[in-house]
């Protein structure tokens, strides 16, 4: 009874609480799912439009949208000849087609397939516009790249379900039944657009963990390859349609026809025989070169933007850190500036015993005693100086060298790879190809020469084919022009060094008992006769170049006033910058070019000079640009993306407008004496017109 009273009597307050309250490992589960989503919630830091912070993942910043530009069109000119033939055909073994093979007659495909495929062909090209917007800015890239990202995974699930409905639940009957070439370029055009989906979400991935702004980081010439490549692929396209017409053979076989002309294969197995069709091939094929070479060349520059953005520059950068760490010719850098201040402090204020002294007067002399202190300092640090300069370009030579190399390395294990796996594609697309056959087919292909002895038969072996091609001919391309770079200079340095023997005052030979033939030893002398001739007139024209560069283009004049310290006027420095920049320009305009120190230095001379603020000659830079920079530091200009020319022009332009706006500030007086006559001429001038007016009324 006791226990019923107690089930019957109402909880109380104590109780209700206890009841209410949730248990304590329920709040602690809460608060670890709360911690966790913070945990995770922190690792997305997307990053403005615009920044100044450094980028990070620079593969997928730059690579992967072109990779991306370069592929969507392919996909979809793939998904293209998916819908516009059916997937499954009858073969006659005792008919011959137009391609010198079995006749395939084709048979209608399954109604769903179709309308599936035409809407996967949709999400494509709807995708590929998105991305066309995405690369020229006219749609946001938050909103442009997760649309064809969605796009394309919806075409990518279209087409492995239709290609896998098809092939488990309506197969052809082999061996009188089979796949079209159009079945094979449905799996291709799946898996680009599976490619493209995954590349894009590492690059969406990328934005969202601040590694980069949201925009992709390409140049001008980088952003129309899509355009160059959408080009090519609707090239492709047209000349399909134009070839299935004029040949009579099917869309697939016109594309495959299409692609051996436009990359100048030509194996001859299916021809063009209508006076017609062979009229068409001259402005198609001499369109579509031009359009793949544009496409080869873009790629090519591309790829080599990015070689020396991230490879090489970055290669510098960690030998120039390196350098500074360990190296003893940096170690007095800060010293030397620091010294130069203080001297410069106390040296200003002996020379300048009172406060009250004229303006002009502290300005002239400061300026000239400040010119005393910068030769000085330069006396001091000019072996270090030369040491700095001759470390970076030291260096500048082994990474020219590095990537020479490295590029030619990267180039040959592409082509390794193109060349091998390709060939074991193809010899199992085609089994009556052996391995080595097919090595032999790829090797002809990607030469360009095309005996056609050798060719793609099967269905499947064609649509490879078509997409293989594609990928090898530029791969080859761009081999052959590495290799030109890197072993053609190595064949001139042997070529020279096989001609020196006619130097025969540096020759070793000069002392062999070869050279003790009379015959020999007078030709030999003849022609180092002839050589130190053409050097000492080589030479004299030079003597000549500097002395017009020292006399004619430097109006310092050698000596000054006793007593009077020597600053070179305004209008001096500007004839002298007007000359350096008249050179400089020529330079750039030739493709750039590598100085010695001795002209650094004297450019160096001339930017500094343009300063007008003697108590700041040891500052880096001022509002108009840099005066002064160190060979191994982080503003060293052998690091910069420009030209040693385009640079020193910038710097000589920068001190340009730094002179003249300084000349300006410096003789208000005369300017406003100058508007003053100006204002007076011009009422003497009124004054005698209506004089003139007067009389002749």
């Amino acid at each position: 009874m006791e226990a019923d009273a107690r089930l019957d009597t109402p909880p109380g307050p104590a109780t209700a609480t206890a009841t209410a309250r949730p248990p304590a490992h329920q709040d602690s589960i809460s608060e670890t799912d709360q911690s966790t989503w913070k945990r995770f919630r922190s690792q997305f830091n997307p990053r403005p439009i615009q920044d100044d912070k450094p980028r990070t993942w620079w593969f997928a910043s730059t690579a992967i949208p072109l990779i991306a530009a370069a592929t969507a069109p392919f996909a979809n000119v793939m998904s293209i000849v998916a819908l516009a033939m059916p997937w499954r055909s009858t073969i006659h073994y005792d008919k011959t087609g137009n391609d010198g093979l079995p006749l395939q007659v084709p048979y209608d495909d399954l109604t769903w397939s179709v309308a599936l495929n035409a809407t996967s062909l949709a999400c494509g090209v709807i995708g590929n516009i998105f991305l066309l917007c995405n690369f020229t800015q006219a749609v946001r890239y938050i909103v442009a790249l997760p649309v064809s990202i969605v796009l394309w995974w919806l075409a990518t699930g279209i087409l492995i379900g239709i290609t896998s409905a098809v092939h488990i639940y309506a197969p052809p009957a082999l061996p009188h039944q089979l796949y079209t070439t159009a079945f094979y370029f449905a799996v291709i055009a799946a898996c680009l657009y599976f490619f493209n989906t995954l590349i894009l979400t590492i690059n969406l991935l990328g934005y969202l963990l601040g590694h980069y702004p949201q925009h992709f980081a390409l140049s001008n010439s980088q952003r129309t390859l899509i355009l160059q490549t959408t080009a090519l692929a609707v090239w492709l396209i047209v000349g399909a349609a134009i070839f299935q017409k004029l040949i009579g053979i099917s869309f697939s076989d016109a594309l495959y026809f299409s692609d051996i002309t436009i990359l100048t294969l030509g194996f001859g197995d299916i021809l063009a025989k209508t006076p017609v069709a062979r009229g068409i091939i001259f402005p198609y094929a001499v369109f579509g070169i031009v359009m793949l070479g544009l496409v080869i060349g873009s790629m090519n520059q591309f790829f080599g933007e990015i070689e020396v953005d991230n490879v090489v520059r970055k290669r510098i950068d960690r030998k120039r850190k390196a350098l500074v760490e360990t190296s003893p010719i940096s170690e007095n850098v800060h010293s030397h500036d620091q010294n130069t201040v203080n001297i410069h402090s106390e040296t200003s204020e002996s020379a300048s015993p009172s406060k009250q002294s004229e303006e002009t007067f502290t300005n002239t002399s400061t300026t000239a005693f400040s010119h005393i202190v910068l030769g000085q300092r330069r006396k001091q640090v000019s072996s270090e100086e030369k040491d700095r300069f001759r470390a970076m370009r030291t260096i500048q030579k082994e990474v020219a060298s590095f990537r020479r190399w490295f590029t030619l390395i990267q180039c040959l294990i592409s082509f390794a790879i193109v060349w091998t796996i390709g060939a074991l594609v193809f010899c199992t697309l085609q089994p009556e190809l052996t391995y080595f056959d097919a090595l032999y087919f790829n090797f002809v292909c990607l030469l360009s020469i095309g005996y056609g002895d050798i060719t793609p038969n099967t269905n499947s072996a064609r649509a490879f084919f078509v997409l293989w091609s594609l990928i090898a001919v530029p791969t080859m391309t761009t081999l052959i022009s590495v290799m030109s770079d890197t072993f053609i200079s190595a064949f001139q340095r042997a070529t020279n060094m096989l001609a020196g023997w006619s130097n025969l005052s540096k020759s070793p030979l000069k002392h062999s008992r070869f050279m003790r033939i009379p015959l020999v030893l007078n030709i030999g002398w003849t022609r180092e006769a002839e050589q130190n001739s053409d050097i000492s007139e080589s030479a004299d024209e030079e003597q000549v170049k500097s002395s017009l560069w020292s006399q004619q283009e430097r109006p310092f004049p050698s000596s000054a006033k006793p007593g009077i310290e020597w600053r070179p006027s305004d209008m001096d420095v500007i004839q002298k910058l007007t000359y350096a920049i008249r050179r400089v320009t020529q330079d750039a305009l030739d493709g750039g070019n590598q100085y010695s120190y001795e002209e650094w230095a004297e450019f160096m001379q001339m930017i500094q000079l343009s300063h007008s603020r003697p108590g700041e000659l040891n500052m880096d830079k001022d509002e108009y640009g840099r005066l002064h920079w160190d060979w191994i530091g982080e503003w060293t200009p052998m690091m910069s993306k420009q030209s040693e020319s385009e640079w020193i022009l910038d710097r000589l332009c920068e001190s340009m407008i730094r002179c003249s706006s300084m000349h300006g500030k410096r003789c208000p007086l005369q300017n406003e004496e100058i508007d003053r006559e100006r204002h007076e001429y011009g009422l003497t001038k009124e004054a005698d017109i209506g004089s003139q007016e007067g009389n002749n009324s």
